[in-house]
Parts: structure tokens; C-alpha cells; sequence
């Protein structure tokens, strides 16, 4: 039916190479739902590769959903799978997290917010400030855990959010991603176990299947993890990190309870495993609600803290830091180092005297009230809308909506393009692609005015694919 093939040259790991092939051929339906698949030796001998590469490529496929082994009878296609109702090409870019948008469109894709709102006119002043003061020896290399001041900083920084650290404790990253992917280069190694919550941010699933991991998905629930899961699989699996977004998650928007955030560091110190938590928007938020990071309740020194400035100060600065478990402090300086070195040392020093003087402060509080505009109203837009469900966040930059059983997100996203607005179909956050029940969109990129115009033409897309029955699409096959 298809070809498989292994380059032994590439560096992906020949196990992950079968599984993308199998993954492609499923979601695109050139392998149906039901269709048997090869028998491990057959297949083994087939590609010139030992049984456990097909072994652990099956087992990976099972785990996520796109095989089922059936007793006395083999391994088949599951039946659940949906194949893609979406062209090649979309399939391919929504795989890596593209989505497609150009700059007359509505944008409620992006997470990154209009450059007006960037404070370019307080960086002018702090670059010339450090130019002033450290003349040529701001471009030198800085030490690879980061400028020792800005570490400083930063350690009295977080203590707002009853984080208290040692500023040794402090690895200066360039930007959440570079956090993530340092965590996986210092604890992830091939045929590792991560858990992740389910739905979650596209690429760091992709950061940890690139160091040959395998993904396990824990749901959410509207307080947070599945406690109750995460215990059941942790008596299966020994994972070396349990991956999280304990405020305002992406995409949903869920903020995790105090006695969830507690009842999981307990789990994770009872079975001896790591909790990342990545937070790049706990400042935005809009209740009342407090809302501490997992870090401020970590009692067990078990909670990796990457803290992402990029998106609220300037995304292409790319700065952040992670705070770090006092036996990981080292690995992570040295995955830092063969990254890329260190981060830039003029935006550290910049970054130093923006904290320091207060900047941060008084951007954020601009920054913050024009994005309550727009949460507020998106939050009236969506409201009272019998084509969807939606959980009302606490803040951050996201509305999860979830729709009705016959409408599919893949279809909403290809005809909304089509009408100049973009938003994100949720199958991108399951570490399966399976799901076709949810849009995730953002009001970052978007003022008050075009968050209206957007708001419409998505009811008026919704109101044509139910009324059409999606009879107009056909799957390929």
C-alpha cells in the first residue's frame, strides 16, 4: 500500500522515523482505519533494522493512539483514528505548529502581541544606559549560568511571587522554548518517558520526541491535572519529567487549585520525578483569584521553574531563566553552554537595570490593561454562543473552545482563512493530532475592533459548516 524506508545517516533515532511514516500515512488515509499492520520480524527484515526498532516504533504508535495490538490476531490501525479532511500541505504545516497567517488577516493565532505594544522607547534608554557604563565590555561572552547581576536581580524579582531562591539557583536561558530544550538536553535520553498534560504546547512535545522520548498524555481537568491519573500511570512508567502549565495553561487556560498544585508535588516526590513548569504570562492576570506559580509551594525542591519575559517585554529579545532543583543546578549550565554559550550580554544588562528601576513594573501595567480589554471583550463575544462551549479563563492570552460534535476545527480553520481571519485548530495540542473538537483562540495580536469583526465572520463560518452538514468535504483517501 505505501513504502518505508530508514536513512542510518540521519540522527533521528530509526524507531522515530518509522513512526512519522506510519503517523503521515494514517492521519493523511493512505493506511485506513482497521488495515493490519506488518508483523515486527517481517517489517524488521524488510527495512534492515532489529526487531526492538520496530518494537519500540509500535509501541509509540500505540501510546498515542494510532494502533491497537488485538489478542491471537495482530496489530491494526485504530478505528477511532479521524483521518484529515485538510490538504497536504496544511496537514504538514499544522504537524510543526505553522498556521497560516499574512498581515491583513485577523489574527487570532499568535501569541505574540501587537510590536506597538512593545516599550521600544524605554529600551532606547536602558541600551544607552549600559553603553554609557560598560562601553565594549557589554558584547563580551557572559558566564553561561548568566551576568551574575541580572541573576541577582532576579532572585529578588520572583520573591513577588513568594518564590525564595539563592541567585545561584538562577540559569539565564534565551526564552522559554531555549528553557525547555535545555531541560531536555540535561535529563532526556532516548526511549525516556515525559508526561505531559493533555492538551499542551505543541512544541515542547516536539522538544521532547526530538531526544527520542516517548510521550505520555494526562488529562486536564478544570483544576488542573488528573491527580488521579497521573498516579495510576506513574505506578506503570517511570517519567523523567512531568511537563506543566499550572496558570493560565496553553492552550485551555486553566489555572491549576492550590490543593491540586500540592497533591502533585507529592506525587512527583513520592515517585521520585521532576515537574516542569512553564510560566510566560502569570503577570496578565484579570480575577481576583491569586494565582502563585507551582514553584511557590515546592517544599520537595522537585519543581524546574522556566520563567519566559519575552512575550509581555519584546518576543524577539528572547529572554527568560529557569530556576533550578540544587543537583540539576550543573547539567543544566553545561546543556546551556553547548547550546549556544551564553544568552546575549547586552540584553542581559539591559534587562538588569529594566528590572531594577521599576520599567518592568510600569510596562506591565499598560501592557496588562490593554489585554483586559481585549479578554473582556472577547469573554462578551463568546458568551451565550449555542455552537460552542467555552472555559472562562483567569487570565493569560487564550479562549478553548469546544465544539459541537458535528463541527470539525479543521474546517473552521480552512474557511476562516479563506476569509482573512486565523485562528488555531485544537488537534495541534494532542500529542496524537486526533482531536477535532476544539479551536483555541488568542486576543494578543488583535484590537478591540477587528476582536469583533473576527468574533462574527468565526459564528458565521460555524453557522454554514452546520448548516451544510459538511457534506461539501471529502477525506483522502
Amino acid at each position: 500500500m505505501v513504502n518505508f524506508s530508514v536513512d542510518k545517516n540521519k540522527t533521528t533515532p530509526l524507531y522515530i522515523q518509522i513512526f512519522n511514516q506510519f503517523k503521515k500515512y494514517i492521519e493523511n488515509g493512505s493506511i485506513p482505519p482497521g488495515y493490519k499492520l506488518p508483523t515486527i520480524r517481517s517489517l524488521a527484515k524488510e527495512l534492515g533494522v532489529n526487531n526492538v526498532t520496530v518494537i519500540n516504533a509500535y509501541r509509540l504508535l500505540e501510546a498515542n493512539g494510532y494502533i491497537e495490538k488485538r489478542v491471537g490476531s495482530g496489530t491494526y490501525v485504530s478505528e477511532t483514528v479521524r483521518q484529515s479532511e485538510m490538504p497536504i500541505e496544511d496537514i504538514k504545516a499544522l504537524e510543526h505548529g505553522q498556521i497560516l497567517v499574512n498581515k491583513n488577516m485577523i489574527n487570532f493565532s499568535s501569541s505574540s502581541p501587537n510590536p506597538e505594544l512593545f516599550p521600544v522607547e524605554d529600551f532606547k534608554v536602558i541600551i544607552n544606559k549600559v553603553l554609557e557604563r560598560d562601553g565594549g565590555y557589554a558584547f563580551e561572552y557572559q558566564d553561561t549560568k548568566g551576568y551574575m547581576p541580572l541573576r541577582k536581580v532576579i532572585a529578588e524579582f520572583i520573591k513577588k511571587d513568594e518564590v525564595s531562591i539563592d541567585y545561584e539557583d538562577v540559569q539565564i536561558i534565551s526564552g522559554g522554548q531555549q528553557g525547555i530544550d535545555v531541560v531536555s538536553k540535561a535529563l532526556i535520553n532516548f526511549g525516556d518517558c515525559v508526561f505531559v498534560e493533555s492538551p499542551t504546547y505543541s512544541w515542547a512535545i516536539a522538544s521532547f520526541k526530538s531526544r527520542g522520548a516517548e510521550i505520555v498524555d494526562i488529562e486536564l481537568e478544570n483544576d488542573g491535572i488528573n491527580v488521579y491519573m497521573l498516579e495510576e500511570k506513574l505506578k506503570i512508567f517511570k517519567p523523567k519529567l512531568i511537563y506543566t502549565m499550572p496558570v493560565f495553561q496553553n492552550p485551555t487556560g486553566i489555572s491549576y487549585s492550590v490543593e491540586k498544585m500540592k497533591k502533585l508535588i507529592e506525587i512527583a516526590y513520592k515517585y521520585d520525578t521532576y515537574i516542569v513548569e512553564d510560566d510566560f504570562s502569570n503577570e496578565l492576570n484579570f480575577s481576583n483569584n491569586k494565582h502563585l506559580p507551582l514553584k511557590a509551594y515546592d517544599k520537595y525542591d522537585r519543581v524546574i521553574y522556566i520563567k519566559s519575559f519575552s512575550k509581555i517585554y519584546m518576543p524577539g529579545l528572547r529572554l527568560g531563566f529557569i530556576l533550578s532543583p540544587k543537583n540539576l543546578i550543573n547539567s543544566f549550565a553545561e546543556a546551556k553552554y553547548v547550546t549556544d554559550l551564553s544568552t546575549s550580554g547586552l540584553m542581559q544588562r539591559a534587562f538588569e537595570i529594566y528590572l531594577k528601576e521599576g520599567m518592568w513594573k510600569k510596562h506591565v501595567e499598560v501592557f496588562k490593561n490593554t489585554m483586559k480589554n481585549r479578554f473582556d471583550e472577547m469573554k462578551r463575544l463568546l458568551a451565550d454562543n449555542s455552537y460552542f462551549e467555552i472555559n472562562i479563563p483567569d487570565g493569560g492570552f487564550y479562549f478553548w473552545i469546544k465544539l459541537k460534535e458535528n463541527i470539525s476545527s479543521k474546517m473552521i480553520y480552512l474557511k476562516c482563512i479563506e476569509r482573512n481571519v486565523s485562528i488555531v485548530p485544537g488537534s495541534i495540542f494532542f500529542s496524537n493530532k486526533i482531536d477535532d473538537s476544539h479551536i483555541r483562540l488568542s486576543y494578543a495580536s488583535c484590537e478591540v475592533d477587528k476582536i469583533r469583526k473576527g468574533i462574527l465572520t468565526i459564528e458565521e463560518v460555524i453557522k454554514d459548516i452546520d448548516d451544510a452538514g459538511n457534506s461539501e468535504y471529502i477525506p483522502i483517501v
